[in-house]
């Protein structure tokens, strides 16, 4: 039976590397699908006695269990950097997983808000009290620029500057995002009302990051980001079939760029894609009209 020293060791490997924790636990779950499988399907004793056939015995397994292909390659990017690391400390004399395809991923839709439903996201907490105005930021925020919540959660106050932001994104690399008039304004209220609110408190300092907690912290968790739109979701009349979301408002903001005319390699920069084929998923999930709309602002006879 295979053990998982090596997966513990890559796994430390990673943290060393500072690579984020969401990553790391996502490397540690999926390569256990793996590893489990393997132990399960098989007796190997040694890692060298994977061979290429237990790649796609293994993808096999995994498509007769009807998992999406999304899915599947989840997993095998995750082996993938697994094998990498075991290639480069001389573990392995081959790399097998150079071999292994990935699977064709079906083209879906991108289905997002609409106008009224970002209407009602933008309006939903009215109340003028800190916690209201926190969430109402982080509304405009997630709209106005398609953070991830986690870089959402990281802003510090000296990383907003006039007409932008600077955030820390995957990889550890910094971005910078423009923000609207807008936002610039309600980052203004949001800031009063904190300052107020955090004397109440009676802290001597306020934390330096821009979104507080209740007890004047960091957000440490998306799960409270989560929150908010769950709530927005069951109080207003967003649709069931749209996913209302942090990460949709994402979706919203790369569509409606595109749609006002922004090139796909500055959108790609914004959104901090390491990868601009990523981007381009928003272009092929436009919708026919939606093509149609951008493509009567552009029709080359219309300068004419």
């Amino acid at each position: 039976m295979l053990s998982t020293e090596l997966i513990d060791e890559f796994i430390l490997d990673c943290r060393i590397r500072n690579l984020s924790k969401r990553t790391i636990e996502t490397y540690e779950m999926n390569i256990g699908v793996f590893w489990r499988w393997l132990n399960i399907s098989n007796d190997f004793k040694k890692i060298e006695d994977i061979k290429k056939i237990h790649f796609k015995s293994f993808i096999l397994s995994m498509m007769e269990q009807n998992y999406k292909e999304t899915y599947i390659n989840t997993v095998l990017k995750a082996v993938k950097s697994f094998y990498n690391y075991l290639f480069s400390e001389n573990y392995i004399k081959v790399n097998l997983t150079l071999e292994v395809k990935l699977l064709k991923e079906p083209s879906t839709v991108i289905d997002t808000f609409n106008d009224d439903e970002v209407k009602l996201l933008l309006t939903y907490f009215k109340r003028k009290t800190f916690l209201n105005m926190r969430n109402k930021l982080i509304v405009y925020i997630l709209l106005d620029t398609g953070l991830r919540c986690a870089e959402l959660r990281s802003i510090k106050d000296a990383h907003v500057y006039e007409n932008y932001l600077k955030v820390c994104g995957k990889g550890n690399k910094w971005r910078v995002i423009p923000i609207s008039n807008q936002l610039q304004k309600e980052i203004q209220k949001y800031r009063r009302e904190r300052e107020k609110y955090c004397l109440k408190l009676n802290q001597m300092s306020i934390d330096d990051t821009l979104l507080l907690t209740r007890k004047g912290k960091q957000i440490s968790t998306n799960a409270t980001i989560e929150i908010i739109f769950r709530e927005i979701a069951t109080n207003t009349k967003i649709r069931n079939t749209i996913r209302c979301s942090p990460h949709t408002c994402r979706h919203w903001f790369a569509k409606t760029s595109i749609k006002n005319g922004q090139d796909i390699y500055t959108l790609s920069k914004i959104l901090g894609h390491s990868n601009i084929k990523i981007t381009q998923r928003y272009i092929e999930s436009m919708s026919s009209d939606e093509i149609i709309e951008k493509g009567l602002l552009t029709t080359p006879l219309t300068t004419f």
